[in-house]
């Protein structure tokens, strides 16, 4: 396998000062006036953020867009811009002030209700970490994997976040230690969350085909669902307008029996994860936050 090299950082721009200054800034200012201010950045961000500019103008030429590119860049970096305050504003209050409708909230709640533990596949699309906002619950204890390069302001207040719902943060170590406890956890009954769409530094991966382009997806999720045997879930919170989000839920299933090993079966379940990938970007088009080039086979 030919070396890779790092293309991002994994981490929430701002630095550990910027970010405590939004989080006190938003104690006591009203979120619209951070979207207003926000309206106005963003074309200096486009033009000095050239890697992040770069990978989000390869996302859309990927998804055929050819004319007016710099309109749709711009509307991907203003959501995102809105999705980081939305974060830091229900941080600073330690309150949610949005609204969610949810979709196939069955498929998650029997989850909830079985004796089995179950993964959750996030990905870097909408507003993820703020889905614990809206699906509230104390059947189950859910352990959030997370890169441990964010600062340790933004870990604590995600640690924060997440207390009123039964979880807590599990941050990926270097020597893998972290594999432990999520597979005690699953065996426990309880609930796993990772990010499955970018690769850490991983050199194992599945290539699969994405927006009509191989790709590179992390084995790890898949791998540990097939191989403990519990079932997969994905969670997409899409921004939609006004202060409402979309909570999608889609079960990540596949007949195991088909397939000969755990691999296979991890390999599937990849596949039927960037399916469903591809049809929330459909509809969200402008809600893809992986600010590099996606496709160029480079781990973060």
């Amino acid at each position: 396998m030919s070396e890779v090299k790092p293309a991002w950082k994994g981490t929430t721009g701002g630095g550990n000062f910027g970010q405590k200054a939004i989080f006190f800034l938003f104690r006591f200012v009203d979120i619209r006036v951070g979207y207003a201010i926000l309206a106005f950045v963003i074309p200096f961000y486009m033009l000095f953020n050239r890697k992040g500019y770069l990978g989000i103008r390869d996302y859309f030429r990927h998804r055929g867009v050819t004319r007016h590119i710099n309109r749709h860049i711009y509307r991907n970096h203003y959501l995102f811009g809105q999705v980081m305050m939305d974060k830091f504003y229900c941080f600073a209050r330690n309150k949610n002030i949005f609204r969610s409708r949810i979709t196939n909230w069955d498929s998650f709640t029997r989850l909830l209700n079985s004796r089995v533990g179950f993964m959750i596949s996030g990905s870097h699309m909408g507003n993820f970490e703020i889905c614990g906002y809206f699906t509230q619950q104390d059947l189950k204890k859910l352990y959030a994997v997370v890169f441990g390069g964010e600062s340790a302001f933004i870990q604590t207040n995600r640690a924060r976040a997440l207390s009123g719902n039964m979880a807590e943060l599990i941050t990926v170590a270097p020597d893998m230690s972290h594999l432990f406890t999520i597979k005690a956890a699953l065996e426990h009954g309880d609930i796993v969350s990772m990010p499955c769409d970018r690769l850490f530094g991983s050199r194992k991966f599945f290539t699969v085909p994405f927006l009509g382009t191989p790709a590179q997806f992390p084995i790890g999720a898949f791998l540990l669902a097939a191989q403990l045997e519990v079932p997969m879930i994905s969670l997409y919170v899409m921004r939609e307008p006004g202060m409402q989000y979309h909570t999608i839920c889609r079960p990540v299933e596949v007949n195991r029996s088909q397939y000969k090993n755990s691999r296979s079966i991890a390999e599937a379940l990849c596949r039927t994860y960037v399916r469903q990938l591809e049809e929330v970007l459909e509809e969200y088009p402008h809600q893809w936050f992986n600010f590099y080039k996606f496709w160029d086979n480079q781990t973060l």
